[in-house]
């Protein structure tokens, strides 16, 4: 704005908020006729008396309405630019956030996050999208992405990191199953057809899985793909294939479906999900506030 500057238009909104010069001196703290005069040039300067008098007092003019409506919103820019970098507030943040994660730890972690979320902090918005891992370094060092949630075998050196949750992978196969009751041998594993979910590139579960069939000389045959894994419990309920998945997630579906939870017969590591951010965002305070409540939401899996 030319010839305008944040006091004058702090002025203008005190003036039409009290509708009183004498009230709006004491509250910006100068005298009633400095205010007078910033009152003069505010006239001046919009062509518009602003405030008149009527028997009951000032009244401020539609012209002055409008401008308080915009001089409200450019002076909360412009007090959250000058506050303290340290400042944030999720009960009135309005901030997003963007965070990829896999199907499966979006189904464990964000139910409880936004339940919190929804709760402490109604105004600020999670975006949840899938991984791209080719891009994931690039998209944190841009800002573009806030948080990569994952299960790395090999994590990039240059992120920071935290450790969210773990699990272990185990064996879905149905209860009515034609070849397979409790328990598994590798030939019993490999022997039938798996069903696992499409993804985005190469899932850890899988790699962990075909290195370990690796080392025993083994491979599997082509498996069924899915793009949903939500599908994967109906489908192996009804079948006789197989399906390898977290145990938190196997056991909400051997609840729902007639399945049964069996041990895979491999040396597999286990699940070890975590949170990944870019240096940039290490201090920010509205991150560490987000990955608080990501630790708080991963401690409420660990006590079930």
């Amino acid at each position: 704005m030319d010839n305008m500057d944040f006091r004058l238009l702090r002025a203008l909104l005190v003036l039409v908020t009290e509708k009183n010069v004498t009230r709006a001196a004491n509250l910006l703290g100068i005298g009633q006729p400095a205010l007078s005069q910033t009152l003069g040039k505010l006239r001046e300067h919009f062509n518009d008396p602003l405030l008149v008098r009527t028997r009951g007092g000032m009244v401020p003019t539609d012209r002055a309405r409008e401008l308080e409506r915009s001089a409200r919103q450019i002076l909360a820019e412009y007090d959250r630019m000058i506050s303290p970098a340290d400042h944030f507030d999720p009960a009135t943040s309005r901030r997003r956030f963007v965070v990829t994660i896999p199907e499966y730890a979006e189904h464990m972690l964000m139910p409880p996050l936004l339940e919190r979320l929804r709760r402490e902090s109604p105004d600020i918005r999670i975006e949840v999208r899938p991984p791209q891992p080719a891009r994931a370094i690039e998209q944190l060092e841009t800002g573009d992405l806030d948080l990569r949630i994952a299960w790395l075998l090999a994590p990039t050196p240059t992120l920071r990191s935290m450790p969210l949750f773990q699990d272990q992978v185990v064996c879905l196969a149905s209860r009515a199953h034609p070849s397979i009751q409790d328990s598994l041998t590798v030939d019993d594993f490999l022997g039938c057809p798996h069903v696992r979910p499409l993804g985005t590139g190469r899932p850890t579960t899988a790699v962990v899985l075909d290195e370990a069939l690796a080392r025993e000389g083994r491979k599997f045959e082509r498996p069924f793909l899915v793009q949903n894994f939500l599908t994967i419990p109906a489908i192996v309920s009804r079948t006789d294939m197989l399906a390898t998945l977290p145990r938190m997630l196997a056991r909400a579906f051997a609840a729902q479906y007639p399945l049964q939870l069996l041990e895979v017969p491999l040396r597999l590591p286990r699940i070890r999900y975590a949170a990944y951010w870019h240096e940039r965002s290490q201090k920010d305070p509205g991150h560490r506030w987000l990955r608080t409540m990501l630790q708080q939401a991963a401690r409420e899996l660990a006590r079930k």
